[in-house]
């Protein structure tokens, strides 16, 4: 039996990928009810800042109890069975998914609890890999450049978008072939733009059209100076 505390985004995934694979149950995080009395196996999926303290109303168990955390370290759960449990996918209700794509990185109190997550994860993901603290910590901050921060400018490229009355699903296409050559070639060898080719006139023409709007100006000067720097020689 598998027990996933939590409400929010993870938790239900985790909990549509376990279950046609094995008996897992939701269990709500504030009150732990749908607790069952024998698990196997918890898994803490709340916020970061919350692992703690519901960890601390768990009662006495002989389950392995990990979390799902990617930026904590395994050693805030106080139990004799602990790990880490950490998918690397971002996550949105509603919003369906490959499980068998996704990563799952492992961390445990002992090569026993290490084997029996692997082997919950191996039930939906074709990537199971084992990470310490300190590793899953670059790839969470990772991981927030290349997910939260893109998507955050794609955002501003639909507002810039939405001025014209132009729809934002003009640029799916060329979102996805950035994608798509991220799968063949470096962030640096499928660097494209006027960023990287040098040119001055098509910036300075971009910064006037930000005028208005000084923070994305601001972004826009730090990105193409990291552009630069990063692709001088190209």
């Amino acid at each position: 039996m598998i027990a996933i505390i939590g409400n929010g985004n993870v938790a239900s995934h985790l909990h549509t990928a376990l279950k046609d694979k094995t008996e897992v149950v939701l269990v709500n995080s504030r009150t732990l009810e749908g607790l069952p009395e024998n698990p196997d196996i918890v898994l803490i999926s709340v916020s970061d800042n919350a692992i703690e303290e519901v960890a601390q109303r768990l009662p006495k168990t002989d389950a392995i109890v990990a979390h799902t955390s990617g930026s904590t370290p395994m050693t805030i759960l106080k139990e004799d069975k602990i790990g880490v449990f950490y998918p690397l996918q971002t996550f949105t209700k509603g919003v369906e998914l490959n499980y068998s794509e996704i990563p799952v990185f492992i961390e445990g109190s002992s090569p026993t609890v290490v084997e029996k997550l692997k082997e919950l994860a191996q039930l939906f993901s074709n990537d199971v890999r084992e990470a310490d603290s300190e590793s899953r910590r670059k790839l969470h901050l990772a991981s927030v450049f290349a997910c939260n921060f893109t998507n955050a400018l794609a955002g501003i490229s639909e507002e810039i978008l939405k001025d014209s009355g132009i729809d934002f699903s003009v640029i799916l296409p060329l979102m996805r072939q950035t994608l798509n050559k991220l799968g063949k070639l470096s962030p640096k060898e499928a660097q494209t733009g006027p960023a990287v080719r040098g040119d001055t006139v098509v910036m300075d023409k971009h910064l006037d059209m930000l005028e208005s709007k000084p923070e994305f100006q601001h972004i826009y000067k730090q990105f193409s100076k990291i552009i630069k720097d990063r692709n001088n020689g190209l």
